[in-house]
């Protein structure tokens, strides 16, 4: 299969893409900025399967059709995309700037579906094709501190779950990947709120809980494992 997978500068985008490549898919590996992608670079580089780097940008329309359409000039046709390229966000709704709330969702929402939007035609076409995207347990799973981020997972489960009746016409198959508590270096970009906060014991709720989970925190290869079977069951689970 050709495969596009998004956000690979770093862990379960990165680990996914590897692994795919090592199981013989031919594998597009994106990120914002692959020049400065070292880590992914250098896995690249002592991979055995065939994998290159390009570059997409969720915010930049025009970086998403570049790369699709090289990728459909290079192969012929993409097979799978997994949409695994997002943002974090986690603090008090109420002080929760605007501005932040829209960048989470023009990110995790917008932009992901764009990339879907770009590359669904392709797929109608061949009239086959795998929809994999990576959301989080955090769309089902919902804390206090952690609505923005929640919210756009699950805005996104509620699109794939229409897109995976709009798209069975097709032979288009649509499954969602709920990762938990996963040790990526996602979990040190967050902000925490300023210590003046009204919401300092709900924050501290989430912490336990992150604390917790991480205690006990599963790995990139188990999401790996899990994105892997969504590409190449007979009949992979939504």
């Amino acid at each position: 299969s050709v495969v596009l997978v998004t956000g690979c500068s770093t862990g379960i985008g990165q680990e996914a893409a590897i692994q795919l490549a090592e199981r013989g898919h031919k594998v597009y590996a994106a990120c914002r900025n692959p020049d400065g992608a070292d880590e992914l670079t250098a896995r690249i580089d002592s991979c055995a399967g065939d994998i290159v780097s390009v570059s997409l940008d969720l915010l930049d329309q025009s970086t998403i059709d570049t790369c699709v359409n090289g990728i459909v000039e290079a192969e012929g046709r993409i097979d799978v995309l997994v949409s695994n390229a997002g943002i974090g966000g986690g603090r008090a709704m109420e002080e929760t700037p605007m501005e932040e709330f829209r960048e989470v969702y023009e990110t995790n929402v917008f932009g992901t579906l764009a990339v879907m939007q770009a590359v669904i035609p392709i797929m109608r076409k061949q009239r086959s094709g795998r929809l994999v995207n990576v959301t989080s347990l955090a769309a089902v799973n919902v804390f206090g501190c952690h609505g923005t981020y929640s919210s756009s997972k699950a805005a996104m489960e509620t699109i794939c779950t229409a897109l995976s009746q709009e798209l069975a016409f097709f032979n288009i198959q649509v499954s969602l990947i709920e990762p938990g508590c996963i040790l990526t270096p996602q979990w040190s970009k967050g902000t925490p709120p300023p210590e003046d906060s009204a919401y300092g014991e709900s924050f501290t709720r989430l912490m336990g809980f992150g604390q917790f989970g991480l205690n006990r925190a599963a790995t990139t290869d188990d999401s790996s494992a899990a994105i892997i079977d969504a590409i190449e069951a007979d009949s992979p689970r939504f």
